[in-house]
């Protein structure tokens, strides 16, 4: 079966573009092979229409009529499913805030050659049922803006039209500057030269799934929640901006990927205006300092602000960018391709041989900064001095520590455990008698385990010097003389490097 492109025709009539690729056979099953989440079915795709966008029946009149659909047609399309179990009202998710990986598996899952023309006209015909008519439209240079005044579903409408205008001066702007930083403009269909930008109610902030449809925007967040249109708008569009670099449009991803894709248009919201949309993409990686990198989503934010910061060697350098290219010039067949980007820009970007230079002790280096709050620090000093969050709050993260007080003849002794790319930080302060007494330190690993281990010295809370004894990768001990006078507090950082794992860490005073 060769593959085609099918518009579906049915949603444009509502102002929804959206283009599918129907692969042949053998790339679909390479393709769900790879991503067990995408639905592989009629009646998977059906429920995750159902999950994801809900129903909304009197938003718009196609009712199933018969002209459209038969009954035997119908029992076909649903497989005998109960027709009186389908569309009971409106469920909304809010778990994730763009929701850009679900959409793209819905379209996905129309994209299946196995559908027939019937099923897949009927899937259409779901997610028709959840848009309203917009019968409002702005075009500025780059956007095509839609939105609605008059739906039955009030969540849907916007009256006030400046709110409109408005986004749509801050969606040039992020255009412009990504155009300029990145060298490449945010992903359009084939032959379109303005981007679609729906306004309505939905289970999400945004979307901007998939590749070859419009962006959208929650006009119930839009109406309610003025602060979040910058960063909101800057988030959307970067993922559309991914896509120009073969994030799914040449790479399919796989495994756990957000990390990169949620966590790199996180960055863009910084990167654009120096605030957020939610608190928790900054404070969720100090509060929580042993999320996995991988697993960390919208929380990879921090890590990407330093992944720029540090690598940052000149006014216009964009590490971000770099790693953007990267990806792009990968094989369509490399495996996890935005670790290996990611990985081969540290390595190029560090001096041969220097420790920094590969992605478990970068890692590291991160897990020192978290402590230092020099995170947002690099070659050309500190990026984002201030970064607001929804309440117009400056962020000031607090980094959850394990603080230990320790006096002469003192002994300390915990059994933990820290994950692939996370971090546990262990304070030890030194009480008055420790003065000349020797501190002994050791941490066992697991056999098993990779670790990284930094020593952070301190005199009340402020740095001394650091060590980073970058050999250790299993176990760790050392004797130190304490002496107050220049420093009252020891911290010992433990990060997992490639796997983490358990360890018993010692500590006494004698």
């Amino acid at each position: 079966m060769a593959s085609k492109k099918i518009k579906l025709q049915r949603l444009a009539k509502k102002g929804m573009n959206v283009t599918i690729n129907i692969p042949d056979l053998k790339s679909w099953n390479e393709m769900t092979a790879k991503d067990k989440k995408i639905p592989r079915s009629f009646t998977q795709t059906k429920s995750m229409i159902h999950k994801v966008l809900g129903t909304k029946e009197k938003r718009v009149s196609h009712s199933l009529k018969p002209e459209i659909m038969s009954p035997r047609v119908m029992r076909r399309a649903y497989k005998k499913v109960p027709l009186n179990l389908l569309n009971r009202g409106y469920i909304k998710r809010r778990s994730e805030e763009c929701h850009e990986e679900q959409i793209a598996n819905i379209y996905l899952g129309l994209s299946n050659p196995r559908l027939t023309a019937i099923q897949r006209k009927f899937l259409e015909l779901e997610i028709l049922n959840t848009i309203p008519g917009f019968e409002r439209v702005r075009q500025t240079e780059h956007f095509i803006l839609r939105w609605t005044n008059e739906s039955d579903h009030a969540d849907d409408n916007i009256a006030d039209e400046t709110i409109v205008e408005e986004t749509g001066e801050f969606l040039e702007q992020a255009w412009e500057r990504y155009v300029e930083v990145f060298g490449r403009a945010p992903y359009l269909p084939e032959g379109e030269t303005r981007m679609e930008v729906l306004f309505q109610d939905f289970g999400a902030i945004g979307l901007a799934s998939p590749p070859d449809g419009p962006m959208q925007l929650n006009s119930s967040y839009w109406v309610n929640e003025p602060e979040i249109r910058r960063p909101t708008s800057a988030h959307e569009l970067f993922h559309k901006l991914q896509y120009a670099f073969g994030y799914r449009t040449k790479h399919t991803p796989s495994g756990s990927y957000k990390w990169f894709s949620e966590g790199t248009a996180s960055w863009s919201e910084v990167f654009m205006w120096q605030r957020i949309s939610r608190s928790y993409k900054i404070n969720d990686m100090f509060s929580n300092p042993d999320l996995n990198l991988y697993s960390a989503s919208y929380r990879a934010l921090p890590y990407w602000i330093f992944f720029e910061a540090r690598l940052k060697d000149s006014v216009n350098d964009n590490a971000l960018s770099d790693f953007l290219h990267k990806y792009e010039s990968l094989p369509a067949t490399t495996a996890y391709p935005e670790r290996v980007a990611y990985a081969e820009v540290i390595d190029e970007d560090w001096p041969e041989n220097n420790v920094y230079g590969n992605v478990d002790n970068f890692f590291a280096l991160f897990s020192r900064e978290r402590r230092l709050g020099a995170w947002k620090t690099g070659p050309t000093g500190q990026l984002y001095p201030t970064i607001l969050g929804p309440e117009n709050v400056n962020l000031v993260p607090a980094l959850t520590v394990t603080n230990v007080s320790l006096g002469s003849g003192d002994a300390y002794s915990n059994a933990g455990s820290v994950s692939d790319f996370g971090s546990d930080y262990y304070k030890f302060n030194f009480e008055y008698d420790s003065n000349g007494e020797n501190l002994t330190i050791s941490v066992n690993g697991s056999s098993s385990g990779d670790f990284s281990f930094y020593l952070i010295w301190e005199y009340n809370g402020n740095f001394k010097r650091a060590s980073f004894p970058f050999n250790n990768k299993e176990d760790y001990s050392g004797t130190y003389t304490i002496n107050r006078s220049w420093a009252n507090g020891l911290v010992l950082i433990i990060s997992g490097r490639g796997d983490g794992g358990s360890y018993t860490i010692n500590a006494s005073i004698t």
